[in-house]
């Protein structure tokens, strides 16, 4: 693609990088399970997007420059964008070299972008952020050497006016120039209209050679480039992906984000299976206490990877969990709903780990000015949403997401759930102790598509409800699978709240499993310190067995 795309645009080194780094299939994007499932994902959307292209060799040989100019509905000022130009008569798209490539030939491009393109008719399509319709114009470019072509979007959802800020957790880069990850870092998150970006450091031996992202988080914390690119409408922060693996990318004791670091934490990477040295004694909450001590957030990530998850979950060290943070790898069951079916409270996170290939985010709400330490703690106290597609409302008789809702006893209750979205979503359902009790179909509407309902819930036990769309059947427009799901709003019965034995006893048994693995593959300087180290699951079964124990004797 890259070799006929360089026969008529001109070269722009940032778009052959970002394609290179795309393609490549030893990007590393967790563990080793979750690297090869990302690998083969990009694979396949490679080859979709291949599939439905246009060769350019074959369409006319004449070139224009073509100007496009995405503005919002009644707003005269241009705006970065997700373009896209296809063939009105084949239906196929066009590769546009020396732009930024997202997926399915979609583009980011800057505000008032030129583009190389055939002299024929095309058709311009424009999207940015998740809650614009797509905005559609066919120009004839005929004979012409020079164009421009003006595309309005309309909201149909405004995020910004409902007090809703988007972030993007978990971001590193790699395989580009300092000055071509400014310029990505500038462009995509503009266009994808995101409000708030975490850059963070990773140590891997010997590929963090090619991790441009260190670099401008190493300068963040004397100012450097996020300062600035904060200057340019959307917030940067750093953060530190905290992790350790048993091999290259095999699993391990986990990876966490540690967000808004007064300075690094280290060692950054632990143990010699990704640091290529030293020894398995130190367990990552270890870094986790560090961050807590520094006021920092602390972020699971990759959902149920790594060992020890578990334990710092039931420590109650971990503010956020991530899921879909590099491929849409894992499930709500396996993670966030064992969690909250303990009582746990556990706020939903998302990211995408290498590059934004697509347009996840976590939405919190934020009436005063967007600061990195006010998102945190509203994502922290459980206000948020996640999605790569629709919005998610979701109100209670007397509270929303994060609160507790206190019942004297059993009782009815009546939630307002609603969700928007440009591209098909097929459903949105309820959730109660991780069960679907109710659902509601997306009807479309104009050039988006809503569902919207008012539940009314038996509540017979404590627990917790919270909204998403039906899981694992839609796309977005980056062909990437629509997800979307609330926090949750928390349940109290008679003063109690939930506690599932038959979910302590299965955690129990896994943190059981993991010290077997550790101890069959771990490095230790001796006994003691391998003792200590699995001290840290000794811990959190000793305390699961003595609730149980309470439990039963109520």
């Amino acid at each position: 693609m890259i070799s006929s795309d360089v026969l008529w645009s001109r070269p722009l080194a940032v778009a052959l990088a970002v394609l290179i780094a795309f393609a490549t299939p030893t990007i590393s994007t967790s563990h080793e399970t979750t690297r090869q499932a990302f690998s083969r994902s990009r694979q396949l959307a490679q080859a979709a997007t291949a599939s439905n292209a246009e060769d350019v060799t074959k369409l006319p040989s004449g070139r224009c420059q073509l100007r496009i100019d995405v503005r919002l509905s009644g707003n005269d000022e241009s705006v970065p964008a997700v373009v896209r130009i296809v063939n009105p008569r084949s239906g196929k798209t066009l590769p546009l070299a020396g732009e930024i490539h997202r997926n399915q030939h979609w583009y980011s491009l800057d505000a008032t972008a030129i583009v190389t393109v055939p002299q024929m008719k095309l058709r311009i399509e424009a999207i940015r952020g998740l809650d614009t319709e797509l905005a559609s114009i066919e120009i004839d470019l005929t004979g012409k050497k020079n164009a421009s072509v003006r595309l309005s979007l309309k909201n149909f959802y405004d995020a910004h006016f409902r007090g809703l800020r988007g972030g993007n957790t978990h971001l590193h880069l790699m395989k580009l120039t300092h000055e071509e990850a400014l310029r990505y870092l500038h462009v995509v998150p503009q266009s994808d209209a995101i409000d708030l970006v975490y850059l963070s450091y990773l140590r891997r031996i010997p590929d963090e050679r090619n991790y441009i992202s260190n670099q401008i988080v190493a300068d963040s914390f004397t100012g450097g480039s996020l300062h600035r690119l904060s200057q340019r409408g959307i917030l940067f922060d750093n953060g530190e992906e905290h992790r350790h693996n048993f091999g290259r990318g095999g699993q391990g004791y986990g990876h966490v984000m540690l967000l808004n670091l007064e300075h690094l934490i280290k060692p950054v990477s632990l143990g010699p299976g990704i640091m290529g040295q030293g020894t398995d004694d130190i367990p990552l909450q270890a870094g986790i206490r560090a961050a807590h001590h520094d006021e920092a957030t602390v972020i699971w990530c990759h959902n149920t990877f790594g060992f020890e998850d578990i334990p710092n979950w039931m420590a109650g060290l971990v503010h956020a969990q991530n899921i879909y943070d590099g491929g849409a790898h894992g499930s709500y069951e396996d993670t966030f709903y064992r969690y909250l079916n303990l009582g746990h409270k556990v706020p939903f996170s998302t990211g995408t780990d290498w590059f934004m290939y697509d347009f996840s985010r976590v939405y919190v709400p934020m009436y005063d000015d967007l600061t990195s330490a006010g998102w945190l703690k509203e994502l922290r106290d459980g206000r948020s949403f996640i999605t790569n597609g629709p919005f998610l409302e979701l109100e209670a008789e007397r509270g929303g997401l994060g609160d507790t809702l206190a019942l004297t006893s059993p009782n009815r209750v009546t939630l307002v759930g609603k969700a928007m979205g440009r591209v098909d979503f097929g459903q949105l359902e309820l959730i109660y102790n991780g069960k679907v009790v109710d659902q509601a179909v997306a009807k479309k509407e104009g050039g988006y598509y809503h569902a919207n309902k008012h539940f009314r819930v038996e509540i017979e036990e404590p627990g917790w409800v919270a909204l998403r769309i039906k899981p694992d059947k839609y796309t977005n427009e980056l062909g990437r699978p629509l997800f979307a799901h609330t926090s949750p709003i928390y349940i109290e019965v008679a003063g109690k709240s939930i506690f599932r034995q038959e979910v302590a006893e299965q955690l129990i048994t896994e943190m059981q499993q993991s010290m077997v693995t550790i101890k069959a593959l771990g490095k230790f300087t001796n006994s003691a310190s391998q003792k200590q180290l699995l001290s840290v699951y000794e811990t959190e079964i000793v305390k699961l067995l003595d609730r149980i124990d309470r439990e039963k004797q109520d």
